[in-house]
């Protein structure tokens, strides 16, 4: 287990070294001078351009300049917005919880619809009912997201007037929708994992064995069946979350809802490559960490895995 663990954080690590690599680089791969692609239709003076040089140290050799990004990004520093002139560490914290509150509303949708459906599926496996879920999983996961957005607030904000359209704050009102229209899609995927995983499960033969014991039906599918159908679920539940913190840019944009993903889309459209650099590799590391969290999970939940 230690063995396994070093394994995975030093996995980690090198993951991340590239990451900050390959995020450095955004600045360099501007085509032409990028102080002139941030000053854009500016009155540019020779001044303007030799001061935003300075700000952003490109004057300097590259290897200069990585290591200064890596040993500040190492201290919490991700320097600070051309646009606002705020840190950018302060400006994503500023916006990490509402993205994280809609990404946790998303997983809680997913994970009750889809794994509710899914393990119900699996119980009338081959019924009009199975045929029903799989048939919602599949228009589930073939409609874009904002297309689901779209008809969510048709049916919730304009027909039934039930819940806002615009979403300001955390209140369940507020995110009922936006945690609708990310969480969706999610479910079907759950939704077809776990029928898929419930039915390898009720065929094995320690599942016949409890019920040949006399053990009730609810036991079985609750404590035996369902324990050992979500492992693999574990795993996805895991990256999604990852996924969720990072891609619902559509969801806070399409809600006028505050987020990371739409403090991204607002510094890509300012040239505000700074704070591009830290949103990308904030969303980086946590994707990393989640993964690497869910390496762990997985085998927490399941000991018998060899770790090779």
């Amino acid at each position: 287990m230690l063995n396994y663990l070093v394994r995975r954080i030093l996995t980690s690590i090198l993951v991340l070294f590239g990451v900050s690599v390959m995020v450095f680089s955004v600045i360099h791969l501007v085509p032409g001078d990028v102080t002139m692609a941030i000053l854009g239709r500016q009155k540019v003076t020779a001044e303007k351009v030799a001061a935003l040089r300075a700000q952003l140290g490109l004057d300097d050799p590259l290897y200069v300049q990585y290591g200064r990004y890596l040993n500040n990004a190492l201290h919490g520093d991700l320097g600070k917005s051309i646009r606002t002139n705020l840190p950018v560490a302060k400006s994503i914290a500023d916006q990490m919880p509402s993205t994280f509150a809609l990404s946790m509303a998303a997983l809680l949708v997913a994970l009750s619809i889809g794994g509710l459906l899914g393990m119900l599926a699996a119980l009338r496996h081959g019924t009009w009912f199975d045929t029903l879920v799989m048939g919602l999983s599949v228009s589930g996961l073939s409609i874009p997201t904002f297309w689901m957005g779209l008809l969510l607030i048709l049916f919730f904000s304009v027909n039934l007037k039930l819940f806002p359209s615009i979403s300001s704050g955390n209140t369940p009102a507020e995110l009922f929708l936006p945690a609708l229209t990310l969480g969706l899609p999610e479910a079907a995927v759950v939704a077809r994992m776990v029928r898929a995983s419930m039915l390898d499960v009720l065929g094995r033969e320690y599942i016949t064995t409890a019920r040949a014991k006399g053990l009730s039906q609810s036991t079985v599918i609750l404590k035996h069946a369902l324990r050992n159908a979500l492992i693999p679920v574990v795993t996805f539940l895991g990256l999604q979350m990852a996924y969720l913190l990072g891609g619902a840019t559509i969801v806070e944009t399409m809600f006028a809802r505050q987020g990371i993903g739409r403090l991204a889309v607002q510094s890509i459209f300012n040239r505000d490559y700074p704070l591009v650099q830290g949103v990308v590799l904030v969303t980086a590391t946590l994707y990393v960490l989640i993964n690497t969290l869910t390496d762990i999970t997985y085998v927490l939940v399941n000991p018998k895995i060899r770790l090779k």
